[in-house]
C-alpha cells in the first residue's frame, strides 16, 4: 500500500542559505508557475519549478526514501529536488513520488497526445547509470494509470552522470491501453522507485515533442528487377534508406508479394553457422520479427498468432527457419558474398508462403530486425536496430520498431 505524506514549501530563500536541508510545511500560498522566459504549448505545463507544494507527495518511510528542496539541486531557478532512495532495503515498501499539479485538478491531454512530452534534468550524485531505475505513469481520477519503463531512449546523453542530463519521454509512449487510463482526465504524475540512487531532478514539464521511442522503416516499393539475389551491390535495392545499427547496413524494400533484404556487416570470421532449425540463432544469422496486422496498441509485450518472426542461418548455405510456425521456408532466393571485412546477404520473403496478406501502404506495423555474429560454436553477440539494450524482442512485440510501408505516389 502506497503511504503518501504532503510536502510544503520553505517559507523564504533566506533560510535556505542558512540551512543545509529544507524542512516541509503544508503549502498556502498561490505560485506563479509561469515564467516570462517560456512559452508554455499547453496550459498545465509546468509540473515541478523552485518550490515543493502540497500538490506533490512521497511514499513515508524515510528509512527507504528522502526527498528534499535545496539550492545545491537546482538546474535552474532557486530550488531544486535531491531523491534519494534504497528499495532493496528489508521491509520497505513500493516507493514513488507524486506529483498532482495544477491543484490537483484534471489534466486533458489528448491535445498532445503526439505532440507532446515530459521533459525533467536530472543527475547524479556519484556515479554515472544508463538508464534510471524508474518507471513513470500518468493517473486518472479512477486510479487507472498509463505506464512507461525508463530507457535509454528517454536520456538525451550517452548515460546519466554527474553532470546535467535532461531527460525526456514522449506521452505517446505511455501504455494508455493496458489500464484504459483517461487521459482527458489526468490527476497526477507517478515516479516508481526500483533499486536504490540519489540524484538531483528539476524542472519537470510538459514540452512539445515530435515522434516517438521506436524507430521506423520507411520502406519503398520496387519493380521486379529492384531486387536480384546474387550478392552485388548493383540492384535498386542497395540504393534505399539503409537502418543503421552497430556495423549493420539494413537495405528492405517490397517487391510485388515479397519483402526483400540486403545485408552488409562487418564479421571478423564471415559465415558461420552450423545449427538448423530453431537453433540457428545461435550463429551468424539474419532475423526479422514482423507484425502481419497494424495495431493502434504497440505495447502489447507478447506475441499474437498474427506475428512472424523468421530467421536466415547464414552458414555454408543459407537456411531459412520460421519459429512462429516451427517449419522451414524456401531458401531459393538467397545470396551470400564474403567481403573484405565481413559479408553480404540478400534474401526475401514471400508473404504467401507466410500464408499473410503483403503489408498495405500508408499503414504503420510493427517490427525489429536483428543480426547474430557468431562461430562455428555459438553465438557471441546479438546487434538490434530499435532496441539495442534488450535482447527480449523474441517474445516482446512492445520492444519492436516500426515498419511503414510508403505510398508509390509518395516515392522520389
Amino acid at each position: 500500500m502506497r503511504i503518501l505524506y504532503n510536502l510544503g514549501i520553505l517559507l523564504v530563500v533566506s533560510v535556505l542559505l542558512m540551512l543545509s536541508c529544507v524542512s516541509f510545511k503544508q503549502n498556502q500560498l498561490y505560485i506563479d508557475n509561469n515564467s516570462t522566459n517560456d512559452t508554455l504549448f499547453f496550459t498545465s505545463s509546468e509540473i515541478y519549478t523552485d518550490y515543493i507544494t502540497s500538490e506533490a507527495w512521497a511514499t513515508d518511510v524515510t528509512r527507504c526514501i528522502t526527498v528534499k528542496a535545496i539550492p545545491e539541486a537546482a538546474y535552474r531557478g532557486d530550488l531544486g529536488m535531491r531523491l534519494k532512495w534504497n528499495k532493496t532495503l528489508e521491509g520497505c515498501p513500493w516507493l514513488g513520488i507524486g506529483f498532482g499539479w495544477d491543484n490537483w485538478t484534471g489534466k486533458d491531454l489528448s491535445e498532445i497526445r503526439y505532440t507532446g512530452a515530459l521533459e525533467f534534468h536530472v543527475r547524479m550524485i556519484e556515479g554515472e547509470r544508463e538508464v534510471l531505475p524508474w518507471a513513470v505513469a500518468f493517473e486518472d481520477f479512477t486510479g487507472a494509470q498509463a505506464w512507461v519503463g525508463m530507457s535509454s531512449n528517454a536520456i538525451k546523453a550517452e548515460k546519466v552522470t554527474t553532470e546535467w542530463t535532461r531527460v525526456e519521454i514522449p506521452i505517446s509512449e505511455f501504455d494508455w491501453m493496458d489500464q484504459d487510463a483517461d487521459i482527458s482526465n489526468i490527476k497526477q504524475l507517478l515516479f516508481q522507485l526500483e533499486a536504490d540512487g540519489e540524484v538531483d531532478i528539476d524542472e519537470i514539464r510538459l514540452v512539445p515533442y515530435s515522434g516517438g521511442f521506436r524507430k521506423r522503416a520507411n520502406i519503398v516499393q520496387l519493380d521486379a528487377d529492384g531486387f536480384i539475389a546474387d550478392g552485388d551491390t548493383t540492384d535498386a535495392i542497395w540504393n534505399t534508406p539503409p537502418l543503421l545499427f552497430r556495423d549493420n547496413r539494413v537495405h528492405m524494400a517490397i517487391v510485388g508479394d515479397k519483402i526483400c533484404f540486403a545485408l552488409m556487416t562487418k564479421d571478423e570470421d564471415p559465415l558461420q553457422n552450423t545449427k538448423t532449425g530453431r537453433d540457428i540463432w545461435n550463429g551468424d544469422c539474419f532475423e526479422i520479427a514482423f507484425s502481419s496486422r497494424s495495431s493502434t496498441n504497440q505495447r502489447v509485450s507478447y506475441y499474437k498468432t498474427t506475428d512472424q518472426h523468421i530467421g536466415f542461418a547464414l552458414g555454408d548455405k543459407v537456411e531459412v527457419w520460421d519459429w512462429m510456425g516451427e517449419k522451414a521456408l524456401s531458401n531459393e532466393e538467397t545470396a551470400t558474398r564474403k567481403t573484405a571485412d565481413g559479408y553480404i546477404f540478400e534474401g526475401s520473403l514471400s508473404f504467401s508462403e507466410l500464408g499473410i496478406p503483403p503489408p498495405q501502404e500508408g499503414i504503420v506495423y510493427g517490427m525489429e530486425t536483428a543480426v547474430d555474429h557468431g562461430d562455428k560454436e555459438s553465438r557471441y553477440r546479438q546487434d538490434r536496430w530499435n532496441n539495442q539494450n534488450n535482447d527480449q524482442f523474441y517474445k516482446n512485440p512492445a520492444l519492436w520498431g516500426e515498419l511503414y510501408i510508403i505510398p508509390k505516389q509518395n516515392e522520389n
